[in-house]
């Protein structure tokens, strides 16, 4: 879709249709920028594919982590909106390549904002259970029927395939989640959320000092 409408837009400013104006470099630009996420996002499931995904794993305040994530789109999170409410044991620790859980995150975070229908909530809970941690995110309507559920990890596969189009989402989002959370050692299960939405319930070892 990226490549099919940005050269949609080259031939209509090559052929007069549209003037090379200020507003019609923004909109390739826009569209250069989806490709260029399309291209990493492939990039990093490849890597994935072939057990070459590399992380530099150290220990991780997984609070600290999402709060930093959270902090990033706060511009995002704003204009959308979006009531984020957190519950969050600062005394939580994993052994994690703190740049990969960011991404996690910051993936987890834009699939709410995509798809939760205003006015918008988000809940994340962050507790120790056994030997691992487990992470709760949770957000608002509209949900998915138990049929779609064991699919959102997919590699492409959209709920409502307009809608994605629609967002700019390019249906590799939950996949990447998914590898960076199976390299981790852990493990991640899409449910129905009380508060009308997804939670996804992921579980990460917790780093070998923090163990009960």
């Amino acid at each position: 879709t990226p490549l099919t409408t940005l050269r949609a837009e080259i031939e209509a400013v090559q052929d007069g249709v549209r003037p090379l104006a200020q507003a019609s470099i923004d909109s390739i630009a826009q569209e250069v920028q989806r490709l260029t996420r399309l291209v990493e996002d492939l990039r990093t499931l490849s890597l994935s594919d072939l057990g070459a995904l590399t992380y530099r794993k150290a220990p991780v305040n997984l609070a600290e982590c999402i709060e930093d994530a959270l902090f990033t789109s706060r511009s995002a999170i704003e204009e959308a909106g979006l009531a984020v409410q957190l519950q969050l044991d600062p005394a939580v620790v994993v052994e994690a390549d703190e740049d990969r859980l960011a991404q996690v995150f910051s993936n987890l975070l834009q699939n709410t904002l995509r798809y939760s229908d205003a006015p918008a909530r988000l809940s994340v809970r962050v507790a120790a259970e056994g030997e691992e941690a487990r992470i709760d995110w949770e957000d608002s309507a509209p949900g998915v029927s138990d049929a779609d559920l064991p699919h959102l990890t997919e590699r492409l596969y959209r709920v409502d395939a307009s809608r994605s189009s629609q967002s700019g989402g390019s249906g590799l989002g939950l996949a990447i989640v998914q590898a960076i959370v199976t390299g981790h050692g852990g493990r991640m299960q899409a449910e129905h959320s009380p508060l009308g939405g997804l939670r996804w319930c992921i579980h990460l070892p917790l780093a070998a000092n923090s163990r009960a």
